[in-house]
C-alpha cells in the first residue's frame, strides 16, 4: 500500500478542512486528477493525485480537519510512502533520499524548510541558521524547530500576586473578557483655558457634560443577561500608576457641585496634597481612602 498525504499547502498553514471528495475507494486515477477540495484559512484548493494508481481507502470525510503530512488516500499498488511536500506531481528531484544517505546538508548549502515550518520558525523566534536539521537531505522539520525553541526557553521563577496586585488582575481580566477595548481620538482646541488651573479636573467635567449629551457613554453592560443599564450618576475614574500596581480611584458623582470648580483634582478626590508631593507608596495609601472601589 502506498499513502498520500495532505501536502504542504503554503502560507504557513498547518491543516485544511475536506469540502467534496471527487473519487470513491476502488476507483482509477491518473497522475494529475483532482482527488479532493480541501478549505484552508485562505482559499479553497484543490488536491490532484501526484500519480496513476487505484484507491484502496479514503481517510477522512466532508467537513473533517486533516492536519498537513496525515494521509489523505492510500493507494492499491506499491509500498512507498508519499513525502506530500507540494500540491501537484512530484519531480525526480524531489523524492525522499533512499536508505543510506546522509541526512547532513553540505556545506554552505542553505538549509531546506518547508513554509509551515518557517512560520512555526518565526511563532517561535527561533532563528534557523542555528537549527539542526534532523530530516532528509538537510531538511529541518517541525520537531528540530520545537526542540530548538525549547532549549532557548529559560523558565523564571514563579511570584504569587497578591493584594493590589493580584485585584488588579482579576479586574483587567474581567473588563477585557466581557468589554471589547475600544479607543477614540479627537483633537480640541483649549488655548482658552486660563493658565494655572487643573487641566484633569476640566477633563473630569468634559466626561460629565459628554455623558449627560450621549447617555449611551455611561452604561452598564450585563454580558450574562445580554443587556445594558443606563445610569444617570456619572462615576469616573482615573488609573494612577503606583509601586504596588495600578490602582484606579473613582470619583463619585462628577457632574455634582464638588466638580464645578477648577481646583486641583488631589481636593477633589479628598487628598490634601498633589501626588508629586509625596512618594509612591504615601501617594497609594492616601489614594485608597478616595474610595478605589468602582
Amino acid at each position: 500500500m502506498r499513502q498520500f498525504v495532505l501536502p504542504d499547502l503554503g502560507e504557513g498553514l498547518e491543516e485544511a478542512e475536506v469540502v467534496a471528495w471527487y473519487v470513491n475507494e476502488g476507483d482509477h486515477v491518473v497522475t494529475d486528477q483532482p482527488l479532493l477540495s480541501v478549505e484552508t484559512d485562505k482559499a479553497v484548493v484543490e488536491i490532484p493525485s501526484p500519480s496513476s494508481g487505484r484507491i484502496a481507502h479514503l481517510f477522512g470525510g466532508k467537513g473533517d480537519i486533516v492536519k498537513v503530512g496525515a494521509p489523505l488516500l492510500e493507494f492499491a499498488e506499491g509500498a512507498e510512502q508519499d513525502t506530500g511536500t507540494i500540491v501537484g506531481e512530484l519531480g525526480s528531484d524531489q523524492h525522499p533520499p533512499a536508505e543510506g544517505i546522509s541526512c547532513e546538508r553540505p556545506a554552505g548549502q542553505p538549509p531546506q524548510v518547508f513554509p509551515a515550518v518557517r512560520a512555526l520558525a518565526r511563532k517561535f523566534d527561533v532563528d534557523l541558521e542555528s537549527v539542526e536539521a534532523t530530516g532528509p537531505g538537510g531538511t529541518i522539520t517541525r520537531a528540530d524547530v520545537e526542540r530548538a525553541a525549547k532549549s532557548m526557553s529559560q523558565p523564571g521563577s514563579v511570584e504569587p500576586m497578591r493584594g493590589m496586585r493580584r485585584a488588579m488582575a482579576q479586574r483587567m481580566t474581567a473588563a477585557h473578557a466581557q468589554i471589547v477595548p475600544a479607543t477614540v481620538t479627537d483633537e480640541a482646541d483649549i488655548d482658552d483655558w486660563p493658565t494655572g488651573e487643573d487641566v484633569t479636573i476640566r477633563l473630569v467635567r468634559a466626561v460629565a457634560v459628554s455623558c449627560k449629551a450621549e447617555p449611551a457613554l455611561n452604561a452598564w453592560y450585563n454580558s450574562s443577561m445580554g443587556e445594558r443599564r443606563l445610569i444617570a450618576r456619572v462615576d469616573l475614574g482615573i488609573a494612577v500608576d503606583t509601586e504596588g500596581g495600578l490602582i484606579v480611584p473613582v470619583l463619585r458623582n462628577v457632574a455634582g457641585a464638588a466638580y464645578r470648580t477648577c481646583g486641583p483634582v488631589s481636593t477633589a478626590c479628598g487628598l490634601t496634597q498633589s501626588r508629586d508631593r509625596f512618594p509612591r507608596k504615601s501617594c497609594a495609601a492616601r489614594l485608597l481612602r478616595c474610595r478605589i472601589s468602582g
